[in-house]
């Protein structure tokens, strides 16, 4: 008596198998493409990586990039394919840098035979030193035509907003006085906004060596070598005061900046 109910039940297994598949083979080629594009961008870091989102892209492809920082500042950028090429190859040479992206949602889509128009909602976070450095969305309108049995983006008009920034870029300005004495305002990205601090240097001297205090903590800068030392550690190498204030500051603020500028 149970065999009919195994019959039913593979009829029905049978059935949503089949309209999965049926359902997986007409995916509309724009909305593959566009997963293809982010699978293929987080695994940046596996062997032939660039040549496989290069790929994707026509070699008749344009497109350009407005990216909109966290003071509201705009920044307009246009690629071609091998602009593209160029990008991709930065990110990878640059170990410490890492980029994941994933599909919030698909905002309209138009399927043709030949052409797919699709704009979509990135959401995207950058690491650096696998420490977060930036978390933000992107707007991607994309135009992928099929050529030669395949789809290529021909077209990618994006825009990036930064939407909170933990590690990035710093800018600090020292105010000095005399070679003894300075103050360094810095600012660094904190979250949603930039936000600032500041710190006092004074640099003082014994019959061996100069001796720096700041922030409770007090450091040697060797006469002989130039060498500036916290409790036995070797920070690095300064001939000026100067240098010896952007030499703490960069150090001070390792986890927060990946680079500053001083001012």
């Amino acid at each position: 008596m149970k065999k009919p109910y195994i019959l039913i039940g593979c009829i029905i297994t049978f059935l949503c198998a089949s309209v999965y598949a049926n359902k997986t083979d007409k995916t509309d080629p724009i909305i593959k493409t566009v997963e293809s594009y982010i699978k293929r961008m987080n695994a940046l870091d596996e062997s032939n990586s660039i040549a496989k989102v290069l790929d994707l892209y026509s070699e008749q492809y344009s497109g350009n990039t407005t990216y909109v920082n966290l003071s509201g500042a705009i920044v307009r950028k246009n690629y071609i394919k091998e602009n593209i090429k160029t990008q991709l190859e930065d990110i990878v040479q640059d170990g410490n840098y890492s980029l994941k992206i994933k599909m919030n949602k698909v905002l309209y889509k138009s399927q043709k035979e030949n052409a797919g128009t699709i704009s979509a909602l990135l959401d995207f976070e950058s690491f650096i030193d696998s420490k977060i450095a930036e978390k933000g969305t992107i707007l991607m309108s994309i135009i992928a035509t099929q050529q030669k049995g395949q789809w290529k983006i021909i077209q990618n008009n994006m825009i990036r907003v930064s939407e909170s920034k933990d590690i990035g870029d710093c800018v600090c300005h020292i105010f000095e006085k005399g070679s003894t004495q300075f103050v360094t305002e810095l600012y660094y990205p904190a979250g949603v906004k930039y936000d600032h601090k500041f710190e006092a240097f004074r640099i003082t001297s014994n019959q061996e060596n100069r001796i720096v205090k700041s922030s409770g903590k007090t450091f040697v800068w060797e006469n002989s070598s130039g060498k500036l030392i916290l409790e036995q550690e070797e920070l690095g190498i300064a001939k000026t005061s100067k240098q010896v204030v952007q030499l703490l500051i960069k150090k001070m603020n390792i986890e927060t900046c990946a680079t500053i500028i001083f001012r």
